[in-house]
């Protein structure tokens, strides 16, 4: 049951992608490790269907008695303009992308905070993982 509800659910977040959106820098694809607190990373996956997700690694937290993974960690489907990045968690069951600032280079990107972060800066600052 529980594998079918994965399935399901993965081919709903993969039909939902708009395959026309700009394609992800060759720089930006790859690990990228919060410079503050050395634990948070972004990774980014170019899927074969050419669209691409976001998945964020926050570690993990006992919350109720149960060892989950830290609140915002998980798949977001996001659109790249020239300043900013539009994120959808995509576990959200409203369809309600938000905007925020996104600047990279080779070594290093920066992002609005989008999710609650040991890091107070209200831009975060992630270096590539070689």
């Amino acid at each position: 049951m529980k594998h079918g509800l994965i399935f399901v659910f993965l081919i709903t977040v993969l039909g939902c992608t708009d395959t026309s959106d700009q394609p992800v820098p060759l720089t930006l694809e790859g690990k990228w490790v919060d410079q503050m607190t050395k634990t948070d990373t972004l990774e980014f996956i170019r899927l074969e269907d050419g669209s691409s997700l976001m998945n964020l690694r926050r570690g993990r937290e006992i919350r109720n008695g149960h060892d989950l993974p830290k609140s915002g960690s998980g798949l977001y489907m996001f659109t790249l303009s020239k300043n900013s990045v539009s994120l959808q968690y995509s576990f959200s069951s409203l369809w309600k992308p938000t905007e925020y600032y996104f600047q990279q280079n080779p070594l290093q990107l920066k992002i609005g905070r989008f999710f609650e972060s040991d890091n107070s800066a209200s831009i975060l600052t992630f270096r590539k993982v070689k």
